[in-house]
């Protein structure tokens, strides 16, 4: 069974399902899923406006927990950007401080911006009027892009989706071997040093 078999069965609740996990920081990424079902919606199959709310919806529930923990824990929030200034973390945190609430309309785009830049909107007391407004806007952006691409580019998908399906064991095995060796390299170099 493939994905477009499983959104097809499932539909909006796997969307949502896949969504929310990947919203709470799970390494599940939704946008393929977003693209298949958008694929299916070009069929008929399921309906896009059903699956941008099933995204909507999930992804504002996972940013409303992540905006309360900011809020409740305002001070670890705090101290994890400043315990990183020289990361990542901490180039997120200077644009939030330049751009503010606004960074929500694009931090979707960027990998691992939202699970930093939600929780520092809650620990720096935005208020939830502001957040909501920008939060959503940047949700519907980001849910669009994908089942949209996957409404105009249904042929294709379902090419690319029947290519796998015949391979998909081996990029497994491949994906295993892949972890195996990353996870040997770095007990190498850590027992090295």
């Amino acid at each position: 069974m493939d994905i477009s078999h499983y959104v097809a069965v499932h539909g909006v609740s796997l969307v949502f399902a896949n969504v929310f996990a990947q919203q709470l920081g799970l390494p599940i990424p939704a946008e393929p899923t977003l693209v298949v079902a958008g694929a299916l919606a070009a069929r008929g199959l399921v309906s896009p406006f059903e699956v941008i709310a099933a995204t909507v919806l999930a992804t504002a529930l996972a940013d409303t927990v992540w905006f309360l923990v900011g809020r409740r824990y305002e001070r670890k929030v705090a101290t994890l950007f400043s315990w990183s200034k020289r990361g990542e973390s901490a180039q997120r945190e200077s644009r939030f401080g330049r751009w503010g609430v606004r960074a929500l309309l694009l931090a979707r785009f960027l990998p691992g911006a939202v699970q930093l830049i939600v929780p520092l909107a809650g620990a720096r007391h935005v208020r939830m009027a502001s957040f909501v407004f920008y939060d959503l806007t940047g949700i519907v952006l980001w849910a669009a892009l994908p089942v949209t691409g996957g409404m105009l580019f249904h042929r294709q998908t379902e090419m690319i989706l029947r290519a796998l399906a015949g391979r998909a064991l081996w990029f497994g095995v491949a994906a295993l071997v892949v972890a195996a060796v990353v996870v040997l390299w770095r007990r190498r170099v850590g027992s090295s040093r």
